[in-house]
Order: C-alpha cells, then structure tokens, then sequence
C-alpha cells in the first residue's frame, strides 16, 4: 500500500483522476453487514454505524487493506425520511468512521446520498432537494473530500441531487442504477450522462442493480452519449458483485431470488479481475463494487490493476498472484491449482504476463522489457514471476528491480540493521511505473480508537420465542456435557478460515490462524517503508500510535450476535509443525505458544460477554501425513493443549481428521487433560481415506474417550447428516452412546468424492455458485434436530447469516432468538418494510421455502468432475517439508494433473 500521507497533504479526488490514475472505490456496506447481522433486509438503513460502530469501522479497515483509496460514508438512505430523529447522528457518525480510516492510508472521504422514498410519491423538487442539502449540511461540516450521488433510478432526481451538491463547492460525482436500456423513464444512458454533466457533475457512471458486465455496456453507452455531445467527464463504475444476465430494466432487485437467495450468483475474484480490465480498457478510472462486493472482490482489482497503480494492497500479502499461495498446501493435488503459463488461467482469462504487458503497451503507448524469466522469491515464499510484470523503458530497469529483491530478502533472512522489521516486510514485490512498494503491515496502518461493542436486547418473531439469548458475566456457567445432557441445543460457530480469507487477514495454501497475532487490537509504533523511487533513498517513519480493532475478535462477536453460544478457539492449523510447513514463517515468528495463547484469550473475552463456552481446537497435522510415529503425532497435539490448559478452556475439540488413527491419537492426548472431548471428522459416508465406516469410526472415538463425535467440513450439510446417521447406528450396534455434534460445509457438494470438495476443481477460489442459502440451512438445523445432533453448528462456508439461520430454526427448542434476529424478521418478514411492493409480497414463509434459485452463469455445468488424485497417507505427494515448494516439485505436479485432466 502506499505510504500513508500527513494531514492535508492528499491529493483530491479530480487531481487524482486527471492525471490518469486508477481510484479504487469500496465494496456492499449494506448487504454485508446484513449478512453479519447488523442491517435489516427491507429497511436498508445504516443505524448501525450509531448501533454497532465497530463492526462499520471494521468493513472500512477490509476494504481499506484490500486497495480502496475512497471510503465512502455509509449513509445510504440515511435521509431525514428513512431515518427520522436519528439521521443526523447517523450521518455525523458515518463521516467520523469514514476519516478515522481513510487517515491510515492515502484514501479519501465521500460523502454519498441516494434516491429519496418519497421523490416517487410526489415528485417535490423543492422537497427533496431540501432532503438532499441536510445530509449535504453535515458533510460540509465534517469537511469529507467530495460527494457521491448514488442509486439512482430516475435522472430528474439524480440531477436536482447534483445540483445541491454543487452549491457546497466541492467534486461531485454522480451514479445511477440503470442498465442499457436507461433509467425508469426510458431516459437513454447517453441521454441521462449528457444531463448529469450539464448539472454540474465531474465524475458520471452507474452504480448497483446490474452485474459487471452489464455495467460496463450501460458505461459504454454513457460515453457515446458524452461524445456526441461534445461532452467530458470521468467514468466511475460500481457494479453488482453478483451476474444479472436475466434481469429486465429493473435490475437485480426484479430477480426473484432477490435478497436472500443470491449466493449462486456471486461473482469469483477471477470475474473481478476480468471486470477490471474491461473497465479500465473501456476509460473508466474510479473503479469499485456495491452490493455483493466483498473485501476480497476489492483486493481482486486493486491486484489486476497494481501494474497500472504500481503497488498492490496490504491484503496482499495474505494472497498469491493468481492463487500462488497454495504452493503451501498440504494436498499435491491442490498445489497444482496455482497459475503457470504453461497451464493458462482460470475462467479462460488471458495469463498476467500478456495481459498486463498488452495492457501497458496499449495504455501508455511505450515498448515493455522483454521478460525475464528468472524468478526470486518473495517474503511469504510467494514466487512472484517478473516475467508477469510490465517494467517500463523509460522508468527503470530490471536491475533495480533485482538490486531491492536481493535487499528484501536479506529482511527475511534476518539482517542485524533491519531485525526490528516484520519479516514480511514485502508482501509482494512489483516493479511498475518506477516504483517498488514495500510494507510493513502487522495490524494495518495504525488504526482508530477501540470501539466498544455489545449485545443487543432483540425483538423476536415467533409469539413464543421472543426472549433475548442469556447474557454471559463473571458468574459460573453450565459446562457443555451439562447443557447436552439435558438435551439443550448448542450452537457452534462457522467457518473462521474461510470469511477471514475473504476479509484478507488469512492466506489459502497454508490456511493458518496467525491474524490472532498479526492483527492484534493495539499496534503501537509500527514501521512503515515509504516508496523506493529510483534515485531516492527507502525512508522510514514512525505512524500515529491508535488502537484498532481485532478483526479476529470481531468475528466471533458477530458469531455471539448470530446465536453461537460455543467460541471455538481460531486454532485451526496451529500445530507447531503446521505453522512452519512449506515454507510458512509464523513458527519461527511468532511461535505456536503465542498464537494458540492470543487466539485463547480472544475467545474467551467474546464468551463472557454472552451465555457462551470456549472450546480449544486441535486438528490433523502434517506429521502424520509424512507417517510419523504416534509418540511424535501426539507430542504435537500436547504442545496445543498445554495452552488450552493454561488458559483453562471449557471444552476440547478434535476437528478435522481424514483418519480415525490419528483423530483417535488426538483424542487419547486431549482425554489426559480431564476436560470433556469432542471429536469430528471430515469424511462422508464411505468413510475415512483408509475405509474405515463412519459407525466403527464413531465407535473407536467413543473408546478413546470422546464424549461427543460427529462430523465437520469437506461435505455439505445433506451429505454431513448422512454420515451422522451411519455413525449414530454404528454406536447403537455397539451398545456406546455419545452426543452428535456436526458442523458441514455451506457449499452444495452432491458431486464430491470420497476426499469431499478439496477434490472438486473449483476449491478453493471458485466456490461462489455452490453457497447454501439462509433457508437451505434452517432445513439442515431442523434435520439435524430431526436426527437427535444436539451440537449444531458450520465449517467452511459458514457466515454469521448462516449461524442465524440455525438459532432462528431452533429458537423454538432453546426458547430465545439471537440478538442478530433484531436484523432480521422470521421468513424474510422484514422485506414488509420494502419501498417496491413485489419485494414486500417476499415477506413470507412460502415464497422461500419454495423457491428454486438460479445461478445466473447460464453456461456453467451444475455439476463438476473431482480431481480423484487418490493418494492418501504414506504416498510420496502427501509427504511434507520444512522447505517452500520448489520449482521442479511444481514442475512435477503440473504434469501429473495435466495426465489426470487427460483421463
């Protein structure tokens, strides 16, 4: 990222965009925080930046880390009439969330307004106006940098907006949710750019309603219309995170999938990068996303665009070019998934190395270096091919280039006038435009002041169900054993590796738990490397000391608020041989002691502000897989749980085990401590890698001493009840008895093999049309209630939306809904607060339940072929390394999947 600037010294938003530069905008405030139960479906209104500051600061530091450079306030309708009383608190303190983070990095503020509710009833210019000039009154008064007039249906409204805007002498850009066929009056796109820019606007496009591709036609269609007008403006899109090739005029909200039943739709990181060279292509220069777009969709331009920008975003440093980082993991099957050129890329886009390079040529209209391909490799062991990297002429040479890697690696290796540095002082390092970013990105760019949060009374549905979930304290709670056995449902959390990743704090490949440590709540006196310029010397500089945020905290709240009521802790992986496996630095950063010990203490903190346990989470281990002994596999799971016992958990958990050898060993060393055991395993009906069944798997779990057994991750929740189901009879069979507990996935898997979907060939960055709905998995609650599981919870996949979904299925039994309900109405009943009338005929029971969502990927198969590589333990792939991944051990798995795709 680039260096963060002092106070004033920004450039605006105009002098940036006219000198050709690339703007990053942020991604969905709304339909993201409703997914993490802090805004209603329906309402949309942003109350949550007053309700549950931390959470809107949070999203901010995502999108900020992942490449935005504009932080727009999060005050869409937030207008005096859908806010009443409280709009002007809400808008003051969107624009004090939105400063606070903009000022750890070189972003700026927008202020955004929107459609008024009742320019459609009445059409009162002097009205709304007045409606648009008090939310503009409280901008000006915290000085943002410039105006965004978004969402907008109707040009006539959109340009009494610019007007307003342009009275407080400050950049107005203005977008419209249209698609080709223009706005709801059949005013053309060119038509209504050409009324945009006449009214005062310097940056026109359109925003929401349609996906990428649509988008940039309707943009396409704007920038006619500006021509044959003789007209000039800057091209700004933001665009669905979500493919809308079957929508009508209206746009995606005319869908009938539309709220809660978009997930197949949404859009991969690979569709993004493509959507950001097509934009870029097409002249737009502020690009950026609106509802669907997450923090890794953001990442994914900033990353395609970084040639042209000349640096990558901090987030980076926790994502491989072009998947690179699963050269680290622990499947060879999956290590073959990264980009080669020999392979080509996903979705048939065009390799880095010719579209960059073509891209550069065409752009600035100079001559690239030849490539060059020697490789280096980057801090995280990344390889990082400057063959991919256009090096301009007539900026500098590939001898810079080399001259600041070698420098970068001496960092890594420990270099005595650098050791106070984080070893990754250089997430990724890109020779482009002159420049050579380098960073130190331990917690972000310094952060903002703590944000207190807590847990809200909530109003429920169900006449019988309308008590708020216990609230936790210092007094002593019922242990887990306790509430199972008197038939209590307990709630697990969802899938921490898979949403942190997203959210940029995770790395796929190694998939480990350091953002306890990385991204701590305060990170004082952090270094950060200023730019290296050719000619100029690399510059350090001490940034403001502020508290930020632990975004791994705040994801267990958002657990707690959705009804979870177990904090598992974020262990997963964090075996001391894990954490050093394939070239991964955290062992030797940070230790496994201190990462399972902060990722303790977090848990813990969450807990106690709910009616919730702490569980310590162990898991499978490479050294099992490279057939280590017993003594040696065990000796790395009582390394973990020395921690647990220190920190003195509730319960323990044996999760994700493709063996029953050696869950059973897991089992044996967490029984020692005394405390109740869980243990589940990643297997489906046909049962572990070596065969053994589900039932006698459960029976030998049970004999080792697992009070609870069951199964999490690798298959969906269909096929995880299948397996629960054969377990449960297979300790009927031996006359044992435990509680069940599952945790699947949220991805469809009906087409996985025995090795579940590690094997299919979208795993991981192309999971997005496989994601369950809220409703599919209030029927996997109900089922697994049906079954006698008692512990119900998710793995991968699993989002705070979905935990919800299981509390609100359940409520019923445990007698109180979570406090996240107060965001969401039974059935999608808070859709009766809607302004479109056929969305407020979606507010109920029947129309969810009955509805066959479509994909909106008309060419995509509904099925998928799995890989099938069928090694397991002892193979010669399956053995680990210290050592990063070499070239030639790529070299070998590439041919070995070119032979398999063969077959």
């Amino acid at each position: 990222m680039a260096a963060a600037r002092g106070p004033g010294t920004k450039r605006g938003i105009l002098e940036r965009l006219e000198s050709g530069e690339v703007v990053i905008g942020d991604g969905s405030f709304l339909i993201t925080l409703e997914k993490r139960g802090y805004v209603k479906a329906g309402l949309w209104t942003p109350e949550a930046v007053v309700e549950h500051p931390d959470a809107v600061h949070q999203l901010h530091m995502e999108f900020l880390r992942a490449g935005s450079n504009v932080m727009q306030t999060f005050t869409f309708s937030a207008s005096e009439d859908n806010m009443e009383s409280k709009w002007e608190d809400v808008n003051a303190a969107a624009c004090e969330l939105a400063q606070e983070v903009a000022a750890k990095g070189d972003a700026l503020v927008a202020g955004g307004i929107c459609q008024t509710s009742i320019y459609k009833h009445h059409k009162d210019e002097t009205r709304v106006k007045t409606l648009f000039r008090l939310q503009l009154q409280v901008f000006a008064r915290k000085n943002v940098d410039f105006f965004i007039a978004e969402y907008f249906e109707h040009v006539e409204e959109a340009v009494w907006a610019v007007e307003v805007l342009k009275e407080f002498d400050k950049p107005v850009a203005v977008t419209m949710c249209i698609g080709p066929e223009g706005d709801m009056r059949g005013v053309t796109p060119g038509e209504c750019a050409v009324k945009l820019v006449k009214a005062g606007a310097s940056i026109i496009g359109v925003n929401c309603r349609f996906g990428p591709g649509t988008s940039l036609q309707t943009i396409k269609l704007m920038t006619e219309g500006l021509k044959a007008a003789g007209l000039k403006a800057h091209l700004m899109v933001q665009a669905l995170g979500f493919h809308t090739p079957d929508c009508n005029k209206g746009g995606f909200v005319d869908l009938p999938e539309y709220p809660f039943g978009l997930e197949p739709r949404v859009a991969t990181r690979w569709e993004i990068q493509k959507y950001a060279r097509e934009a870029y292509n097409l002249g737009v220069r502020y690009i950026g996303g609106c509802c669907g777009f997450e923090p890794y969709h953001i990442r994914a331009i900033a990353e395609e665009l970084a040639p042209e920008r000349g640096f990558l975003p901090p987030a980076s440093e926790k994502h491989g070019s072009w998947g690179s980082g699963l050269n680290m993991h622990t499947k060879p099957w999956i290590r073959a998934r990264i980009f080669t050129k020999s392979q080509g890329s996903p979705c048939g886009m065009t390799p880095p190395n010719q579209e960059l390079r073509a891209g550069a040529e065409e752009t600035h209209g100079i001559e690239c270096q030849p490539p060059v391909e020697k490789r280096i490799f980057g801090l995280h062991s990344n390889l990082f091919p400057k063959s991919y990297v256009p090096i301009h002429n007539h900026r500098t040479d590939i001898r810079t280039f080399v001259r600041h890697a070698a420098h970068f690696a001496e960092v890594r290796q420990g270099a005595a006038a650098l050791t106070n540095l984080n070893p990754w002082l250089v997430t990724n390092t890109l020779a482009s435009g002159g420049i050579l970013w380098a960073l130190d990105w331990p917690g972000g760019l310094s952060s903002g002041k703590r944000l207190a949060s807590s847990v809200r009374t909530c109003a429920g549905y169900r006449p019988d169900t309308t008590k708020m979930a216990p609230v936790g304290g210092k007094k002593a709670k019922r242990g887990i054993l306790e509430r199972l056995n008197a038939g209590e449902v307990v709630i697990g959390d969802g899938g921490f590796v898979f949403a942190l990743e997203k959210r940029g704090y995770v790395k796929a490949g190694p998939w480990t738990p350091e953002a306890a440590v990385e991204h701590p709540e305060a990170e004082p006196n952090h270094t950060v490397l200023s730019p290296v310029i050719p000619g100029q010397t690399a510059k350090f500089f001490k940034d403001r000391t502020v508290v930020q945020p632990c975004i791994l905290r705040q994801l267990h709240r958002e657990f707690l608020r959705a009804g979870s009521n177990v904090m598992q802790t974020f262990t997963f992986y964090a075996s001391e041989d894990k954490l050093e496996n394939r070239g991964n630095y955290v062992a030797e950063k940070f230790s496994g002691q201190k990462v399972n010990e902060a990722a303790c203490d977090i848990a813990r903190q969450v807990a106690d502000e709910g009616d919730a346990l702490v569980a310590g989470g162990v898991s499978q281990t490479p050294s099992y897989l490279s057939c280590k002994s017993e003594a040696e596999v065990k000796r790395i799971f009582q390394q973990q749980l020395e921690v647990f016992m220190k920190k003195n958990v509730d319960f323990l958990i044996a999760e994700y085990f493709e063996h029953v050898e050696e869950a059973v060993w897991a089992v044996e060393a967490l029984k020692a401590s005394g405390k109740p055991v869980a243990a589940t395993m990643c297997i489906g009906p046909e049962g572990d890698l070596h065969g053994v069944p589900p039932g006698e798997c459960a029976v030998r779990l049970v004999k080792a001493g697992a009070s609870i057994v069951g199964v999490n991750c690798h298959f969906d929740p269909t096929i995880s009840l299948q397996t629960v189901k054969l377990m449960k009879e297979g300790l009927a069979a031996a006359r044992l008895k435990a509680h069940l507990m599952s945790q699947p996935l949220a991805y469809h898997t009906p087409d996985c093999n025995k090795q579940g979907f590690i094997d299919l060939p979208e795993f991981p960055f192309g999971l997005e049309p496989r994601v369950a709905t809220r409703w599919d998995i209030q029927k996997y609650a109900r089922e697994a209630y049906n079954l006698g599981v008692r512990y119900i919870g998710g793995c991968c996949g699993f989002e705070p939306y979905h935990i919800r979904a299981i509390a609100e299925e359940l409520a019923p039994e445990r007698g109180f809904l979570p406090p996240a309900s107060e965001k969401h109405g039974s059935w999608g009943s808070g859709l009766d607060m809607h302004t479109k009338p056929w969305i407020r005929a979606r507010a109920r029971k029947e129309y969810w339940e009955n509805l066959r969502i479509a994909s909106g990927r008309p060419y995509n198969p509904s099925l998928s072929k799995p890989d099938a590589w069928g090694v397991t333990k002892g193979a010669t792939e399956l053995m680990q390394q210290k050592e990063a991944t070499t070239e030639q051990q790529l070299k070998e798995l590439f041919e070995k999947q070119k032979f398999k795709s063969a077959q």
